[in-house]
């Protein structure tokens, strides 16, 4: 999906105001936002400067090629939900609930993600994500682990969210598992400013054993401040190849269609965007495409 140029008027479908601002948020399905003023009297339509245009990189992780969900079969959602539930065997990392940073990590990441250390004392070498993988499956016969798929060391809470690089925080997984918890970070990304959100990753494990550091489902969990449903998604760290440019920006969606409706939400209760008002917006953006 093409970058858009900065101030670039694209359509929205949510209309928000945060407590006490005049200001009106416009998001699109994807979460990109634009921030505009309706003069009460005139009526007169404002774009302000502040906003945001663009998504995250996807650093080639996205298969443009491919029209349909995944490249191969993984397991669906009540499978992976029963499967976590059912596993005796979790990674928590240490900051459970915790609220969506303001700030980006910019920092650089510890090499080989800071696992060096509990594979040198697991494996007695230093390994990747695939080496490990490999170790295992050497050493247990009915594993099952897929080690002509590309294998990555996976943070729950990412680093760009101050997600630590040891083996607290990172379990071995398929690439595309990895891709895919992107998608979800690249919609977080866009909701940092509100002060709304709070997130909880956790996993569920191969094994206490040799495979202590494989994942085998990756649980995310956000909820709002404001109380209602909380989003839920479950990952599949064995089976996820590379997703389609459908199956990406779908699930990215999927995570800002639920953020956005609770600001919506809040905004009803709290500080409500007429119906007169949007209607200015929407005309606004038609005049403006």
């Amino acid at each position: 999906m093409p970058k858009r140029r900065r101030n670039t008027i694209f359509d929205a479908t949510h209309f928000y105001r945060r407590p006490n601002s005049s200001t009106i948020f416009a998001r699109d399905r994807l979460g990109r936002y634009n921030c505009y003023t309706v003069d009460a009297n005139s009526g007169e339509v404002s774009i302000l400067p502040a906003g945001m245009f663009t998504l995250p990189p996807i650093y080639g992780r996205v298969n443009f090629a491919n029209n349909v969900r995944f490249t191969a079969s993984t397991r669906g959602q009540s499978t992976l939900k029963n499967s976590y539930i059912g596993s005796s065997h979790k990674l928590k990392p240490a900051q459970g609930w915790m609220l969506l940073p303001t700030f980006r990590c910019y920092s650089r990441r510890t090499t080989n993600q800071g696992m060096d250390t509990a594979m040198q004392n697991l494996t007695g070498a230093k390994r990747s994500a695939l080496a490990y993988a490999t170790w295992v499956s050497g050493r247990n016969a009915n594993a099952g682990l897929d080690v002509t798929l590309p294998w990555e060391w996976c943070h729950l809470v990412a680093h760009s969210l101050g997600g630590a690089d040891n083996a607290g925080n990172i379990v071995a997984a398929v690439k595309g598992n990895n891709s895919e918890q992107l998608a979800i970070e690249s919609a977080l990304h866009m909701y940092r400013s509100e002060d709304q959100f709070e997130l909880k990753v956790t996993a569920s494990l191969m094994n206490n054993g040799d495979g202590k550091h494989v994942g085998d489902v990756i649980r995310y969990k956000i909820r709002c401040s404001a109380g209602g449903s909380d989003f839920e998604q479950y990952l599949d760290c064995l089976n996820a190849p590379d997703p389609s440019e459908i199956h990406y920006y779908g699930l990215l969606e999927a995570v800002a269609k639920w953020a956005n409706n609770k600001l919506v939400a809040i905004s009803d209760a709290l500080n409500k965007v007429s119906t007169a008002e949007r209607n200015l917006i929407k005309d606004f953006i038609d005049e403006n495409k």
